[in-house]
C-alpha cells in the first residue's frame, strides 16, 4: 500500500527533502498541483503530489489516462526551474529518461522511449507523461508540473489494452513497492541535466522505424531518420525530409 509516510520515508533514505501531498483519490494530481501553484504564487518550493487513484487522469492531446485504485503510480512534481521559457517537449523527454533510469535500476529491466512521452517495456507502453507550465510576462517560468503515470501491477492493464500496454509486475514477476518507485523517480527527475539528451536518444524506439505521424490537421506515414538535440524528429516522407516538432507518432508493424 502506498502512503504519504512511506513515500516520505523513501525520499529521506535517498537524501531528498520534498513536501508530499497525498490523496487516496483525486481527479488529477496535475490539476491539484496547478491549483496549488496558482493559489500560492509566492511559493518556490518543489512539491510532490501523489494519488492512489485518479478519476480524471489526463494524458497528452486531451486523452484520458486510466488510473485505477491501487494499480499504478500517479504523481505530479511541481517545480520552479530557473531557466527562461517553457519547452514542454524537452521537459517531457527528460522526465521519460528519469522514469527509465529509476525502473531499470530498481528491477534490472531495459526500458525504452517512444517519442515523445511514452515509456515502453517489453514492446508495450508502461508509462506516460504530461508536462504543464506557466510562463510570466518577462519570460521566466512561473512553475512547471511534471505529471507521470506508471503501470505497476497487473490489474493496471485491462483485457482491452493488454496487447499494447504492460506493467512492471507483468514484465518482471516482481510485486513492486510503489512508494519506493515514486521516491526514486522523484530523485531522478530532480537530478536531470543537459547530458540526458544522449540517453534519451539511445533509448529511442523510433529511430530507423516507420511511423504513423498524427497531427491536429493531418496523418501520414514516414520513416524516422534521426532525433535532433532540440528533441525534434527528422523524418523521411516520400522523396523529402522534414522536421517534426510537435504531434505524436505511432509505430508501424
Amino acid at each position: 500500500m502506498i502512503t504519504k509516510a512511506k513515500i516520505e520515508e523513501n525520499l529521506n533514505s535517498l537524501g531528498i527533502s520534498l513536501p508530499v501531498v497525498f490523496y487516496e483519490e483525486t481527479d488529477s494530481t496535475n490539476t491539484r498541483a496547478k491549483e496549488f501553484a496558482k493559489a500560492h504564487p509566492e511559493s518556490r518550493e518543489n512539491m510532490l503530489f501523489v494519488a492512489n487513484a485518479q478519476t480524471r487522469g489526463r494524458g497528452r492531446m486531451g486523452r484520458s489516462f486510466v488510473s485505477n485504485e491501487g494499480a499504478g503510480i500517479y504523481m505530479s512534481l511541481l517545480t520552479y526551474p530557473s531557466e527562461r521559457g517553457f519547452d514542454a517537449t524537452r521537459a517531457t523527454a527528460k522526465a521519460a529518461v528519469a522514469i527509465c533510469r529509476a525502473i531499470d535500476e530498481l528491477y534490472g529491466t531495459r526500458t525504452e522511449i517512444k517519442w515523445v512521452n511514452d515509456v515502453y517495456l517489453g514492446g508495450k507502453k508502461l508509462a506516460g507523461i504530461l508536462c504543464e507550465g506557466e510562463v510570466g510576462q518577462s519570460g521566466e517560468i512561473g512553475y512547471l508540473i511534471i505529471g507521470m503515470g506508471i503501470n505497476v501491477y497487473k490489474n493496471a492493464i485491462s483485457d482491452e489494452i493488454s496487447t499494447i500496454a504492460t506493467s512492471i509486475e507483468s514484465e518482471t514477476n516482481i510485486t513492486p513497492e510503489r512508494s519506493v518507485i515514486t521516491a526514486k523517480i522523484a530523485k531522478e527527475v530532480l537530478g536531470l541535466n543537459a547530458s540526458d539528451f544522449e540517453e534519451y536518444k539511445k533509448r529511442s524506439l523510433v529511430i530507423g522505424r516507420m511511423v504513423r505521424v498524427i497531427k491536429a490537421s493531418e496523418q501520414y506515414d514516414a520513416k524516422v531518420l534521426d532525433l535532433n538535440d532540440d528533441y525534434s524528429l527528422t523524418l523521411e516522407r516520400g522523396d523529402k525530409t522534414e522536421r517534426l516538432f510537435t504531434g505524436e507518432v505511432s509505430l508501424k508493424i
